[in-house]
């Protein structure tokens, strides 16, 4: 086989092909998750889609000719649970996404202890389970990619317990990359800048404010332009996966370059209510 018609074959089998992949969080219509695992299937990767919703997880497991399996994030048992579900059927795990999020406000003065633990459990506890379960039987050499958030370093009115639990989780991808190095796992995650999904419309009403009017403003501060979208995180999410990408522990930025201005962008949005 000459070398023009070696990438021609490359190109139509996709950069995962014979790969088997779990995302997550992929029970949202329109969201991450869901283009991800769109995106990984059509780089011929095998995929587990997972997360609270049986009803839409079937159907995008139809739609991408893969697997579902409904389960929770925050339980221990649950992940090993849909890591054994996917050896079962695929022999196999290469790939790991977890794009499963919970960011509801609430002001220091005001804070639960019921809502600390919700925001703890969902996005510190979740990713802490989901990334072990998977490292544990991991084929070497593979990845994982969890998702952080920008907030986790912007100081936010009314986000501090999200803010700190993405934090953790973030120390946590740093700690897994170091104790899992003997298997040359690459675990890292993604720090999306705001991503036009259903999270992020119902926080805008929980502000109070309209979303044109929100966006508009991360538009003007944006170098690209635009806000992300869950496509633009999916085709993020795979370069990461891939194995040309040679970093582990790291926390890699997905938002337009409106990532760079920090404070400043915070400040403008915060004119809003």
């Amino acid at each position: 086989m000459n070398l023009v018609a070696q990438a021609k074959m490359e190109v139509h089998m996709g950069m995962f092909e014979g790969k088997t992949a779990i995302v997550m969080g992929a029970s949202t219509p329109g969201g991450m998750g869901a283009a991800t695992a769109r995106r990984l299937r059509r780089e011929g990767a095998r995929v587990v889609v997972s997360g609270l919703g049986e009803q839409p997880l079937k159907e995008l497991a139809q739609e991408i000719d893969g697997l579902a399996f409904e389960a929770d994030i925050t339980s221990k048992q649950a992940n090993v649970d849909l890591v054994n579900f996917t050896l079962e059927n695929f022999g196999q795990i290469d790939l790991a996404v977890n794009h499963v999020g919970l960011a509801t406000r609430s002001p220091i003065v005001e804070e639960t202890e019921e809502h600390l633990l919700l925001m703890t459990e969902v996005n510190y506890f979740g990713t802490y389970w989901f990334v072990r379960a998977v490292a544990d039987v991991m084929e070497e050499g593979g990845a994982i990619v969890t998702t952080s958030s920008l907030v986790a370093y912007d100081v936010s009115t009314g986000m501090s317990a999200y803010a700190c639990a993405k934090a953790a989780a973030e120390r946590f991808v740093e700690a897994a990359a170091v104790e899992y190095r003997q298997k040359r796992l690459r675990i890292n995650s993604i720090i999306p800048s705001i991503n036009d999904t259903a999270m992020l419309r119902k926080g805008i009403e929980q502000r109070g404010n309209d979303f044109d009017e929100f966006v508009g403003l991360y538009k003007e501060l944006t170098p690209l332009g635009r806000i992300s979208t869950p496509e633009d995180i999916a085709g993020m999410v795979c370069l990461m996966l891939h194995p040309e990408f040679f970093e582990t522990g790291q926390h890699i930025h997905c938002s337009g370059g409106n990532s760079l201005l920090g404070q400043p962008r915070l400040l403008v949005t915060q004119d809003l209510k």
